[in-house]
C-alpha cells in the first residue's frame, strides 16, 4: 500500500472549542491553518490539546485528526513522540 498517497502530517493545535459532542479545532499545518471537528470529547476537552502537534490528514481544506479508537477505552490522539517542526510529513 502507498502510504505517499494520503497527505499525513504534523501540526499544532492552535485553537480548541467544545461544541456538543465535538472539539472544533484550528490547526497550524507548517504556516497554513486547517479546520477540524473531532468526536473525541470523552476522553479530551480543549485544554487537553490546545498547544500540543497532532498528526493529521492534511489533504483537503479541512483535517482530519488521526487517533487510535477502542470500544473500551475510547480515542487517542496520535502525536509524535518529541516536538518536530509543523507540516513535517509522517511517512
Amino acid at each position: 500500500m502507498d502510504f505517499t498517497a494520503v497527505d499525513l502530517r504534523v501540526g499544532t493545535v492552535v485553537e480548541a472549542v467544545a461544541e456538543r459532542d465535538a472539539l472544533h479545532l484550528v490547526i497550524d499545518v507548517g504556516g497554513v491553518r486547517r479546520r477540524a471537528v473531532s468526536h473525541i470529547t470523552e476522553n479530551y476537552g480543549p485544554a487537553d490539546l490546545l498547544g500540543t502537534q497532532v498528526v493529521v490528514v492534511a489533504s483537503g481544506p479541512e483535517a482530519v485528526v488521526l487517533a487510535a479508537v477502542s470500544p473500551s477505552d475510547g480515542a487517542a490522539v496520535l502525536r509524535p513522540d518529541r516536538p518536530v517542526a509543523d507540516g513535517t510529513q509522517v511517512v
